[in-house]
């Protein structure tokens, strides 16, 4: 679910938290944000060390503040001796006491120290000039998809966790947007407060802004390359929710038949789904959509039985949707996709049919696709929805893309919320102070 303006205090849970600011209320975000901490010199922290790259001190040139600013980090890498952990903060901000929380450190009071926070911002489009503020105690640090934009050499409280003390402007690109801010202590207190005038989702979902890289002159290099050969095929993990058919009427005769709408009984069709998405969890007549891989051999049936759907393990006249998520770092067109499926199959991509074929036939080869077609991939992230209608006997799918793509780690996620829900402005927030 996207928002409208995020207070987003620096703490972090694993699974995505989304609070909703109305009217001249401030809820502050607990993450997710992923942590580090390392050491000053003496009496050297806080302003004196804005500018030094302590990630590369600490770590003995191993890694530094660019190439974290520009491609994250994982949870559990190691810089001299601590490791990048999810923290939540307290509710007045206190970098000091989650660090103790989280068991990172056991000083109650560590001076001369500097903190790394990355977080990613997800955009369902490009959003210019929007406002960003952050507090800290002592100096900071921010970047956003690897530049810095805005810093602030300074030694002082971080005031009230409804305060921001810098205001500056930043442009979010379409899909995952890398944030780090560094926060350097010389002494007493430490925390930090971030907020952002924007439409947008969090998460700690590195794996996918690791598939962009960048080159010397900072522009990304896609390093997922979906070759025409071994490595075209598409096993997820993929967002499952299965539908019966009615009696010898699954397969072909299914096809163009909204198996959603019918389970759900109207509460939920084909068209919403295809535009929107779904979550895991969520019900759709007695099935709830599930995360889960296609196995080797393409076996549906094999699937869902693994991830708990059903004990079925020869289903028939029933009918498959699998949801997932392709993230690309440029708009690429007329790029060939190819499908294979027993029975017949219908896709969908960004809520639009891009291939339908009313049949009845079983899957053939894993190495080559019955179906082939044209596709646009947007930049960004675009949802594929494929559904599979099974009549008899095997029941499975291939599908493969000709494309530089990553997989997104929420794979049915695209849904955003009806304009005007969330009515907290920017302006409002400050008045509020």
């Amino acid at each position: 679910m996207y928002k409208k303006f995020f207070v987003i205090g620096l703490t972090c849970l694993i699974n995505l938290s989304i609070m909703v600011n109305t009217g001249y209320t401030q809820e502050r975000i607990t993450g997710p944000w992923l942590w580090m901490i390392a050491l000053t010199e003496l009496n050297e922290g806080g302003q004196a060390s804005t500018d030094i790259d302590s990630l590369d001190e600490a770590s003995k040139g191993r890694t530094n503040e660019e190439q974290i600013a520009k491609n994250g980090a994982k949870e559990g890498d190691t810089v001299s001796g601590y490791k990048w952990t999810p923290g939540e903060l307290p509710a007045d901000g206190n970098i000091n006491s989650m660090l103790v929380d989280i068991g990172m450190t056991e000083i109650a009071d560590f001076n001369d120290v500097t903190s790394y926070a990355i977080i990613i911002i997800e955009s369902d489009r490009e959003q210019g000039n929007v406002a960003m503020g952050v507090s800290s105690d002592d100096s900071v640090k921010v970047w956003l998809n690897g530049e810095v934009v805005h810093k602030n050499a300074i030694n002082r409280g971080r005031g009230g966790p409804n305060e921001f003390q810098d205001e500056f402007q930043v442009n979010l690109k379409e899909g995952a947007n890398l944030l780090m801010v560094k926060v350097s202590e010389r002494g007493g207190g430490w925390g930090m407060n971030v907020g952002l005038d924007a439409d947008f989702e969090h998460s700690l979902n590195f794996d996918d802004y690791e598939h962009v890289k960048f080159d010397a002159k900072g522009d990304p290099i896609p390093v997922v390359e979906s070759e025409w050969g071994a490595n075209r095929r598409i096993t997820g993990p993929w967002l499952w929710m299965i539908a019966p058919t009615d009696a010898n009427q699954g397969g072909q005769a299914s096809t163009d038949v909204d198996s959603l709408d019918e389970a759900s009984r109207g509460k939920i069709t084909e068209e919403d789904v295809a535009k929107n998405g779904a979550r895991a969890g969520d019900v759709v007549g007695d099935y709830k959509w599930t995360l889960g891989t296609l196995p080797a051999n393409g076996d549906i049936n094999a699937a869902v039985v693994s991830i708990g759907m059903t004990n079925v393990a020869d289903f028939n006249d029933v009918t498959s949707y699998a949801l997932i998520t392709l993230k690309t770092i440029k708009a690429q067109r007329d790029v060939t996709m190819g499908v294979n499926s027993d029975d017949s199959i219908k896709v969908w991509l960004n809520g639009e049919v891009v291939h339908t074929n009313a049949v009845n036939r079983g899957r053939g080869n894993a190495n080559t696709f019955q179906d082939t077609f044209e596709v646009d991939l947007k930049r960004g992230n675009n949802l594929l929805m494929v559904k599979v209608s099974e009549r008899g006997g095997g029941w499975g799918m291939y599908v493969g893309i000709d494309a530089d793509f990553a997989l997104s780690r929420t794979p049915g996620r695209l849904s955003v919320e009806p304009a005007g829900k969330f009515i907290t402005q920017w302006g409002e927030l400050k008045r509020a102070r």
